[in-house]
């Protein structure tokens, strides 16, 4: 039972509360407690809810029993969704297909990367080396020439020793033996001098070097006249006219083969191609060692 005034529990035959001290003889054992407003109202709330659950439930059983939700068609949206859209097409190209843009300087390959030398003014260089070679030779050759004309000076002198001793014919056979020699080897020279105009024009040069041939053949041509010229006072023993064409030869064959060399310089420098002869350059020795030989 419990005590009416405090609340204590007590025993079912307890006369008095051990708690307070009052009297419990006509207290019931353990009453109801009595109900409270805020209960009343909670279980109110209770029972409503209860009943909304139990509506709702009924609601779906007989929805999902009459086909009610099934017959419900979801409408397709008039627009394509996310994953079926097209991506949008840009006028620009993307970036794996636009090209690269284009350099107007050129790249650093091609700069460092100097341009061959072009081979037809190789070749032609080429060609023009073998004649100045071949000029060279021949030139180096005169020497037997003077070395004739000094045998035929000899054989003139013994010509007129052979005179003076009364063997006329034998001394004047000598001296035209000498002569003929001499007269056979600037013949056989004559020839070749044409033949290496000739060859060297038998190769046309290119644009490129057109001015350099011009001028290495307008020297060549003064040159082997020159020659020619000091080959027939030779045979004709014509020493006046040898030394006098020796004078005036020597500086106008220098300027000629010098602008020739020139040219050669410049071309070379031009392409990129190695210099590996000069034109001209015992020109002055040769004519030279003829003025020293006349001396003799």
């Amino acid at each position: 039972m419990r005590c009416p005034s405090c609340g204590a529990e007590m025993p079912e035959n307890a006369k008095f509360c051990s708690q307070c001290g009052r009297s419990l003889v006509g207290v019931p054992a353990f009453p109801a407690p009595p109900s409270t407003p805020s209960r009343l109202r909670a279980a109110r709330w209770w029972g409503l809810g209860v009943g909304v659950l139990l509506l709702l439930a009924i609601a779906f059983v007989a929805g999902t029993r009459s086909k009610l939700f099934t017959q419900l068609q979801v409408q397709r949206p008039e627009a394509p969704s996310v994953l079926e859209a097209q991506p949008p097409k840009l006028d620009a190209p993307s970036v794996l297909e636009a090209q690269p843009p284009k350099l107007e300087a050129p790249s650093v390959v091609a700069a460092d990367a100097p341009n061959p030398p072009p081979k037809h003014i190789i070749d032609w260089l080429e060609h023009l080396r073998r004649i100045e070679q071949r000029r060279q030779r021949m030139e180096r050759n005169i020497a037997p020439v003077m070395s004739m004309l000094v045998q035929a000076m000899a054989a003139r002198a013994a010509a007129m020793s052979g005179i003076a001793q009364g063997d006329i014919e034998k001394a004047e056979a000598d001296y035209q033996r000498e002569r003929e020699k001499l007269r056979q080897s600037y013949q056989q020279r004559q020839r070749e001098w044409v033949r290496l105009l000739r060859d060297f024009q038998s190769v046309p040069p290119p644009p490129e070097c057109r001015v350099l041939a011009d001028t290495y053949y307008a020297g060549l041509s003064q040159y082997i006249t020159t020659i020619r010229q000091i080959e027939q006072d030779l045979v004709e023993e014509d020493l006046g006219g040898l030394t006098g064409l020796l004078g005036s030869a020597q500086s106008e064959l220098d300027v000629r083969f010098a602008r020739a060399d020139e040219e050669l310089t410049r071309v070379c420098e031009q392409y990129g191609i190695p210099k590996s002869f000069s034109i001209g350059a015992q020109g002055s020795e040769l004519f030279r060692a003829l003025s020293g030989g006349l001396g003799l």
